[in-house]
C-alpha cells in the first residue's frame, strides 16, 4: 500500500512553503496553487524513485496529481502494473 504520510511529508518539506501543514488526503495541491507544474514534476520523480515505478506523463493530466488521494491511486495503479508484469 502507498504510504500517504511519506508522500505528504515529501510535499510539505520539498514543495510547500516552510511551516505549511501536511495536506489532507483530499486537499487541493495544484488547483489552488500550493504547488506548481514544476513541483508536480519533482513529485513524479520522487514517486518513481521511492516506489520503483515509471509514471508516463502522457497518460495523466496534471489534475491527476491534485490531491494526495489521487497521487496514491496513480502509484497503486503503476505498482500493480510493475508487479503484474
Amino acid at each position: 500500500m502507498t504510504d500517504l504520510n511519506a508522500i505528504g511529508d515529501f510535499i510539505r518539506t520539498r514543495l510547500l512553503r516552510p511551516g505549511s501543514p501536511v495536506p489532507g488526503e483530499d486537499d487541493p495541491l495544484f488547483s489552488n496553487g500550493r504547488i506548481d507544474s514544476f513541483g508536480v514534476l519533482e513529485l513524479i520523480a520522487f514517486l518513481e524513485e521511492q516506489y520503483g515505478i515509471v509514471i508516463d506523463t502522457a497518460k495523466h493530466h496534471i489534475m491527476d496529481f491534485d490531491t494526495l488521494r489521487k497521487v496514491a491511486r496513480i502509484v497503486a495503479q503503476e505498482r500493480e502494473g510493475v508487479e503484474g508484469g
